[in-house]
């Protein structure tokens, strides 16, 4: 279970300074690159993604097994390959990985619905 937390709440605490930055910091910056929109985005995805990897963490800690670690595996590829590069080109219009960017939407979605399977396969799904 400790991995996924950790990383989700560091996720989560990015998240919170990076929009703190971009309301105040980087705003001339990101307006002058014209980034704003990708880096919001990005922002708001770090938050998502930390709330679901500490989930992660919390069904894996019910017992969960696979596909659990590859769900949070791939939700933390996914977060460094998609925030990561609209982060990139945001603030420094660098789209040198911009290809990647889509390979992370897909891991994302993926872990998404690995984390639904194992939610269902631990009783953590709840009953209907």
């Amino acid at each position: 279970m400790g991995v996924f937390v950790f990383i989700g709440s560091l996720f989560c605490f990015l998240g919170i300074v990076a929009g703190a930055l971009g309301a105040h910091a980087l705003q001339g910056l990101l307006e002058q690159t014209g980034g704003t929109g990708n880096y919001l985005l990005a922002t708001d995805y770090l938050f998502y993604h930390g709330l679901g990897l500490i989930a992660v963490g919390i069904v894996k800690g019910r017992g969960a097994r696979a596909p659990i670690d590859l769900a949070g595996w791939l939700l933390v590829t996914g977060s460094v390959l998609f925030q990561g590069n609209l982060y990139l080109i945001a603030l420094a219009d660098l789209r040198t990985f911009q290809a990647l960017t889509p390979a992370g939407g897909v891991c994302l979605m993926a872990g998404w619905l690995a984390m639904a399977v194992a939610a269902i396969r631990t009783g953590a799904g709840g009953s209907a």
